[in-house]
């Protein structure tokens, strides 16, 4: 059992003595009474005989097995009684958070209970407010999922801003989607677990002591992105960013967010292409690059016959557009007579 202050290791003590002879006697009172409505049905019997067992359990004080037989009577057959006895043995189990549920359930309905058990019932709730610890829990980002000893929380049926540790069944937990809460613990150690996708869980052991009241701060790292880049041919040097990184095969991390990828190699044409990664991913790219082919325009041969092309089209272009020449004008002589030719005719 978890260790207790002084005081209310004695307080809780001292209502165990007054209660138990209470306790072993109403038990032993319900087993009588069990299942005289209806013995008919099958389920009924079963529930009347795990009550029966939980009963002698609880006498040898072998308060798990005995917890476990009052559930399974209280799956067949539901009443305050059985939720009492319930209530009692997680008490003895240390299980103050789980009995403190209970508890509430049976005042809320406390339908063939006595006015002693029921004044006996408020006590014990009394007791486990100051045995419980209350820790503020604060969760970044509060998207995450938390867990403790490996459960999941419940929400306290009394406060929606408060929920309860080591209560839940074993099972994947949700997001609360809170950014800040309570959570009642019993007075031990626990392990807490925060976890989310693309981050690094958040794992403590905190340990509380009885009516301690506490602060406890979960964050979560953003996990970086993995990039894997192989090239082929290998020996590529990459460059994201257009920062160099080393040469191909690498592995190597970066945070979350969009880069560009370049993988150079001489004689081979660079390969180019946009990473969008996200916490947590692991991107893995083979790199195929294509051999350099110079373009015409980068070749000798291409400009020296450009070169003849233009010379040779200066020269046509010349000869085309130039103007037909004109002999110079004729000298008539003294007598000023200039004889022009006429066509030939030819008959």
């Amino acid at each position: 059992m978890p260790k207790l202050t002084q005081e209310a290791g004695a307080a809780i003590l001292g209502r165990m003595r007054w209660a138990g002879l209470l306790f072993l006697a109403l038990l032993c009172w319900s087993t009588s009474g069990w299942g005289q409505e209806d013995t008919a049905t099958s389920s009924t019997e079963r529930g009347r005989q795990a009550f029966a067992r939980g009963v002698q359990l609880s006498h040898d004080e072998h308060w798990g097995d005995a917890l476990t037989q009052f559930e399974e009577a209280a799956a067949a057959r539901d009443a305050p009684l059985v939720q009492f006895n319930i209530a009692y043995c997680q008490r003895a189990l240390g299980r103050y958070v789980a009995a403190r549920r209970t508890v509430l359930k049976v005042i809320a309905n406390p339908a063939g209970l006595d006015p002693a058990q029921v004044d006996d019932t408020k006590a014990y709730l009394s007791e486990f407010d100051k045995v419980i610890a209350r820790v503020h829990v604060t969760l970044d980002p509060p998207t995450a999922a938390l867990t403790i000893d490996g459960r999941p929380l419940i929400a306290d049926d009394r406060d929606p801003n408060t929920f309860l540790a080591g209560v839940g069944p074993a099972a994947e937990a949700k997001p609360l989607g809170k950014p800040s809460f309570d959570v009642l613990f019993d007075p031990t150690t626990h392990l807490v677990r925060a976890s989310r996708e693309g981050h690094h869980d958040a794992l403590v052991h905190p340990s509380y002591r009885a009516g301690e009241v506490g602060v406890l701060d979960l964050h979560l790292d953003i996990l970086p992105a993995t990039i894997v880049i192989k090239s082929e041919p290998s020996q590529g040097i990459v460059k994201l960013d257009g920062r160099e990184v080393g040469v191909a095969p690498i592995e190597f991390q970066r945070p979350a967010g969009n880069y560009k990828l370049e993988v150079v190699r001489d004689r081979f044409e660079t390969y180019s292409a946009s990473l969008a990664l996200s916490p947590g991913q692991r991107a893995e790219l083979t790199t195929k690059l294509s051999p350099y082919t110079a373009p015409l325009t980068k070749r000798w041969w291409f400009w020296s016959g450009a070169i003849a092309i233009v010379a040779g089209g200066i020269l046509l272009t010349y000869f085309v557009t130039r103007p037909t020449p004109q002999p110079p004008p004729y000298d008539g002589g003294s007598a000023g007579w200039v004889v022009y030719g006429q066509g030939l005719r030819f008959y």
